[in-house]
């Protein structure tokens, strides 16, 4: 497995290519990041190469709803635009929500006029649509995100729900992006997850529980958790998408250890 941290919510102070520089310092070599139109893609691009780290996911569109056909050409124009910005920054893999997201991660529209089923194959096809544009080595992850406290109204909120959705996509390119926070806010049993689901997971995303701070900061066993994720036999990237409530560079200590002792094998 490999570590990876979410640049948007570190160093608050600094651009996004000035915080590349703050990631390799704390020993870490791959950054994730929301969008990339509030980013200077090009200066993005130079501090990667720079510094030796590498750009392992990113959202795949910021605009449209997948589960609404008619927002499906939006949604396919803006996954058009982030193909050639991962081209630029070397990744090969995209994050896929099922609904726009606005300001504060409010969810701009949950189309509760359509059925559950409906919606499912309305993200089913974006999905087979999507991964038609995208080139082969770039793969598609879908992200359920709970809706009992940051994005109420989500329409993909479980695991189940997800794994059921690409598997009747059924590409070896769409999988799930398990993000243990979020699943874990929603009630389900995350060891349940990584033992039973992981050749279902093309990624992971870890904060702890309550309050989505970094590693310590709630009391969630990640430690048990990734060392669990391991002995399944993931072998992808662990992202660490949280909200510090530590000065940033201390939060990325508590990562390092974290990641030191549960897959590096030291104290």
């Amino acid at each position: 497995m490999e570590a990876s941290v979410c640049i948007d919510t570190l160093f608050p102070e600094l651009a996004a290519h000035q915080k590349v520089e703050q990631v390799a310092l704390a020993g870490i070599e791959q950054i994730e990041f929301w969008g990339w139109r509030d980013k200077d893609i090009p200066a993005l691009e130079s501090a990667t190469r720079e510094y030796g780290v590498r750009v392992s996911n990113f959202s795949a569109h910021r605009r449209g709803s997948p589960v609404m056909p008619n927002e499906h050409p939006t949604v396919l124009a803006d996954i058009h635009e982030a193909v050639d910005v991962a081209a630029s920054l070397g990744c090969t893999r995209l994050m896929v929500l099922s609904n726009e997201l606005g300001d504060g991660g409010r969810v701009v529209d949950s189309f509760t006029e359509l059925s559950w089923e409906y919606k499912r194959d309305a993200l089913c096809e974006l999905l087979r649509r999507a991964l038609e544009l995208v080139p082969d080595h770039i793969s598609l992850a879908i992200e359920p995100l709970n809706a009992k406290i940051d994005h109420p109204g989500n329409f993909l909120v479980s695991m189940e729900q997800a794994v059921d959705i690409t598997s009747r996509v059924a590409s070896p390119r769409a999988a799930v992006l398990a993000d243990l926070y979020h699943l874990g806010v929603m009630g389900e049993d995350l060891i349940d997850i990584v033992e039973r689901h992981t050749q279902h997971i093309g990624y992971v995303h870890i904060a702890d529980m309550p309050g989505r701070g970094e590693p310590g900061t709630g009391d969630t066993n990640w430690d048990d958790l990734l060392k669990r994720l391991s002995a399944a036999g993931y072998t992808g990237t662990v992202g660490f998408e949280y909200m510090p409530k530590q000065p940033s560079a201390v939060s990325l200590r508590a990562v390092q250890e974290l990641w030191k002792r549960c897959v590096r094998g030291r104290p």
